[in-house]
């Protein structure tokens, strides 16, 4: 696939210098958390990750990894959704902003 490309990897965030602590095991939650939630809502064109899989700094996921539904959610709701876990604390399993943004890609008219 030509336009092929990777979204998000582990390692861009675990590698990444900041100028305050991060611990890698959050960004390693919100991994599993969102390509949880990609493979239950039918929004990955395969599996991503196994349950029983560890994430680590390989782990990503591309364009071709998901369905049209799927990447209009990661355009208009992964940056908001990582922020809120990241930044706010939240609970990787805390899809909250994923699945209204979800809800307006399926349902337009609502």
């Amino acid at each position: 696939m030509e336009d092929d490309f990777v979204i998000d990897q582990a390692s861009w965030h675990t590698k990444k210098q900041r100028n305050y602590e991060l611990d890698s095991s959050i960004i390693y939650n919100y991994f599993k958390g969102i390509i949880n939630y990609l493979q239950e809502n039918k929004l990955t064109t395969r599996i991503i990750l196994y349950d029983v899989e560890k994430v680590d700094d390989d782990t990503h996921f591309k364009k071709s990894d998901l369905t049209e539904e799927g990447l209009e959610l990661i355009k208009k709701a992964y940056g908001k959704w990582v922020d809120a876990v990241v930044d706010k604390k939240k609970s990787p399993y805390d899809y909250k902003i994923l699945d209204k943004a979800l809800s307006k890609i399926r349902n337009p008219l609502k």
